[in-house]
């Protein structure tokens, strides 16, 4: 029962942090130039009456390679540049938005007895950790970008005495026009495709321990 009501209140958390679409909501003030938030969101899995695995999962924050550790929006320009956006901003930073939305999906997926975002006295828990290569879009000519999604994603066995799992996961998108609301839409799609296979991949390599 106890067990129960901290699944429900973690889900609680989940659902309110993740509840905003892709809208701009303005930042900014006066003469400055305005800002825009932009965040992912897909729609959550339907729960499994049935749970799959013994042991609880911790999906850890994934880290992210240069611009991608911020929460601006980057582009990467046909010379081959970064341009991170001053306007336009994601409302957290990728791996923190990749990792709650998964985090989630697990949840919601009834594979796991438990799901922690943070450390938790556990024995028999694996961990999920990753590694954020590229989020955001590839400027191709002046009228065409493409959204990238490149993450590597590691399963830990307990206490971290073994590698279960680890994958590249990369995806490509082209937008229907360039700009940062189409941007924020495609990799919100993206996000959805890697947290599905990610989930796939996790259940596989639990099946097979």
């Amino acid at each position: 029962m106890e067990m129960k009501i901290v699944k429900t209140l973690f889900l609680a958390v989940l659902m309110v942090s993740s509840s905003c679409i892709t809208v701009n909501v303005p930042l900014g003030g006066g003469d400055t130039e305005p800002s825009f938030k932009w965040q992912l969101q897909w729609d959550a899995p339907q729960e499994n009456s049935v749970v799959a695995f013994s042991s609880a999962i911790r999906v850890k924050d994934l880290d992210a390679s240069g611009s991608y550790q911020l929460s601006g929006m980057v582009v990467r320009r046909m010379d081959g540049t970064l341009t991170e956006s001053s306007s336009n901003r994601w409302s957290a930073r990728p791996g923190s938005m990749l990792s709650e939305l998964l985090s989630r999906d697990l949840l919601l997926s009834g594979e796991y007895p438990a799901v922690f975002r943070t450390a938790a006295s556990l024995d028999n828990m694996i961990t999920l950790e990753g590694y954020v290569r590229e989020f955001g879009a590839t400027q191709v000519d002046s009228l065409t970008w493409i959204a990238v999604l490149d993450v590597d994603v590691t399963l830990f066995g307990s206490r971290g005495s073994q590698v279960i799992l680890q994958n590249n996961y990369r995806y490509e998108r082209r937008l229907a026009e360039p700009g940062f609301k189409s941007l924020a839409d495609q990799m919100s799609v993206l996000g959805e495709i890697w947290s599905e296979e990610v989930m796939r991949d996790l259940a596989s390599a639990q099946s097979h321990r």
